[in-house]
């Protein structure tokens, strides 16, 4: 709604394949808004004066990537971990810096004459609970699995929006205590499996975010060791 134009875009676009994502460049912003979801409303004009690129486009990337619908058990099962985290890498991998990596490996007497976006190192991906309001996913799995993905793929930030959802009141301490304690993206993957299966077994009802984090964090700063 903010952007009408994608809208109409969406007549041209075909249905996405677990390992694919739509990235739409130069999307102009046209409204104000305020809410989500059900309390969405449009609240006036909006000037979009975002600098424009060589092509004259908006400096402006929007991915879309399609969650899994009313996944109740499977987000659990590692087949829906998979899918979503691959997802979300497709989407937010750099595709221009990705060919520019894999180019001293291609034949150098190929021929590739389409013109790649220039990569900025400093684009980092803003984002959401995706896949958590008609969709049914768990917010907090899903917040969890977009860090990951954007990890993976070297974006140098994440500005996660949670619109006040009160599931993910811990984001902000549980992310600090597994950059404190340094934890890989392999390590924070495997806790994210082992807390599904549990669910899954009905062996814990709490959040992961609860889950994660060491009954005495708020007393003491004691490593907490991964098995």
């Amino acid at each position: 709604m903010i952007n009408p134009e994608l809208i109409v875009g969406m007549l041209f676009m075909a249905s996405m394949e677990d390992n694919e994502a739509i990235e739409i460049v130069g999307a102009e912003r046209f409204s104000q808004y305020m809410g989500y979801g059900s309390s969405f409303r449009f609240v006036g004009d909006y000037l979009d004066t975002k600098p424009l690129d060589a092509m004259g486009r908006r400096k402006t990337r929007i991915v879309a990537i399609d969650a899994l619908d009313c996944p109740t058990k499977l987000q659990y099962e590692t087949s829906g971990l998979l899918r979503e985290v691959n997802k979300a890498f497709v989407g937010f991998l750099d595709q221009s810096k990705h060919q520019f990596d894999v180019k001293p490996f291609q034949d150098s007497n190929s021929k590739d004459n389409h013109p790649s976006v220039n990569s900025v190192d400093c684009i980092g991906v803003s984002t959401g609970n995706w896949g958590c309001g008609a969709f049914g996913g768990n917010p907090e799995i899903k917040s969890m699995i977009q860090w990951l993905a954007a990890s993976q793929a070297h974006r140098p930030f994440v500005n996660y929006y949670t619109f006040e959802d009160g599931s993910l009141r811990r984001l902000e301490e549980v992310i600090q205590w597994v950059l404190r304690h340094g934890w890989t993206v392999g390590e924070l993957w495997h806790m994210i499996v082992e807390y599904s299966s549990q669910r899954l077994k009905r062996e814990t009802f709490d959040g992961f975010l609860t889950w994660l984090l060491p009954e005495d964090n708020a007393n003491n700063d004691a490593d907490y060791m991964c098995e």
